[in-house]
Formats: C-alpha cells, structure tokens, sequence
C-alpha cells in the first residue's frame, strides 16, 4: 500500500543520511510502499501498523490519525 511517511529532521540525519529536504520546516513528506502486518503488542488496530525498508533495514512505521494513509515512523 503507498502511503505519506512524516519524516523529522533528526530522523532524516539518523535513517536516510540527510539527503531528505527537511531543513525549512523540521520535517518533510514522503511516499513509500507501507507493508501491513498486525501489531505484536495489540496496541494499534489491524491497518495502523507496518513497516518500509531504507536499504536494507525494516523500518516500523504507525498510523496514528485518523487520516488512513499517513503514517509516522516508530523509532
């Protein structure tokens, strides 16, 4: 599923070497594919909890809002 990934700043230095555009706002917006897979802790309903790949790493990511295709990364 492709969906918008809010990356910060610090996120940005930390998992994609700064080559992201976040230095006007602090953040930036992203399309990546988003595989779902449901939540090991139970914490976050079926569809709200994924994960990318940068490279070669597995990224979680989470669906926070009510916006279904926002997600946020669960560093």
């Amino acid at each position: 599923m492709k969906a918008k990934i809010l990356i910060t700043s610090l996120e940005n230095m930390r998992l994609f070497q700064g080559k992201l555009p976040t230095r006007r706002w602090g953040f930036c917006e992203i399309i990546r594919n988003v595989t779902i897979e449901t939540c090991p802790h139970g914490i976050y309903q079926d569809g709200n909890y994924g994960y990318i790949m940068v490279g070669d790493k597995k990224i979680r990511v989470i669906n926070g809002s009510t916006d279904s295709e926002l997600f946020e990364l669960s560093c």
